[in-house]
């Protein structure tokens, strides 16, 4: 077993995507809400709301009632997987999601880690969330630094943090090579100590936007409320159907043929979502859900 873990829009999911495309073996990936993985339709084989079936041997599969029954699922499936990648939240520490995989039955391989190279300094310097984002780059066996073809400068040296091997992995050969980062030696003193480490708050809430909404009053919404840490949606907007993301303060508004989905919003706090959930109404929307954690 391998975790995936990372900071919130970090590209854990980008780099899922590459290794289900890449794979040269029955990997079952398990992620927290399978709406997120935009596998290639053409390698889907079949699909239901919890499991996506691929035509190379993989499989995708939510978080069913707990990460341990989904793991002990998996290992007696036939033909059973050759190895399994749990992405874990952003928001959650990769070492405490690895003690899951400290049994004979699905044995840990390693921890790795995906870093935003434009705002990994900033993110472990918060004062709030900094040691969590720590947390999660020292539990790594290998670092994968994402988005350096957005620096104007080499990549921000994280030595000081983690003492795990930092790549880039430029092709799809390094993709597929961090399923083979672990040993079959990794002790459990390896592992993260035993007892859970507070993690700091946050607030989550899900908008309807509009169909027929402009992209670019969307993405102005996200820009000018720095508090929000994540947004993510698929949107019908006035110019087609677009996938937009706020990730490391940064938006992007793509083409998609993806089905619209509503627009999941992750703040520091409920000021701060509540005001952006209402600058995004003021578009045109009044529908909306919401949770808070």
């Amino acid at each position: 077993m391998t975790v995936l873990g990372g900071w919130l829009g970090a590209g854990k999911t980008t780099l899922l995507n590459r290794l289900l495309g890449a794979a040269d073996r029955r990997i079952a990936v398990v992620v927290n809400d399978i709406g997120e993985v935009n596998v290639d339709a053409g390698l889907i084989e079949a699909a239901d709301d919890e499991v996506i079936e691929l035509t190379n041997g993989c499989v995708c599969c939510a978080i069913g009632g707990s990460l341990a029954i989904t793991l002990k699922e998996l290992s007696e499936r036939r033909p059973r997987p050759h190895h399994i990648v749990v992405e874990a939240s952003g928001v959650a520490d990769p070492g405490q999601v690895a003690r899951y995989g400290d049994r004979r039955i699905v044995p840990l391989d390693a921890i790795v880690t995906v870093a935003d190279a434009t705002d990994v300094i900033e993110r472990i310097e918060d004062p709030v969330y900094g040691p969590l984002a720590r947390r999660q780059l020292e539990a790594a066996d290998v670092v994968v630094m994402s988005k350096t073809d957005l620096l104007d400068a080499a990549p921000p040296d994280l030595g000081a943090v983690t003492g795990a091997p930092v790549t880039t992995c430029e092709n799809d050969a390094d993709v597929v090579s961090l399923l083979t980062v672990g040993s079959p030696e990794r002790s459990t003193s390896q592992q993260a100590p035993s007892g859970d480490r507070p993690t700091p708050g946050f607030v989550t809430e899900t908008v309807v936007v509009p169909a027929g909404a402009g992209a670019d009053a969307i993405a102005a919404v996200l820009e000018t409320h720095p508090d929000l840490l994540r947004a993510k949606a698929v949107v019908a907007t006035t110019a087609g159907t677009v996938a937009v993301h706020l990730a490391g303060r940064r938006v992007t508004v793509d083409p998609t043929t993806a089905a619209p989905t509503p627009l999941v919003l992750i703040g520091r706090d409920a000021g701060c979502v509540a005001e952006a959930v209402a600058a995004l109404r003021s578009i045109g929307s009044d529908q909306s859900s919401s949770a808070t954690r």
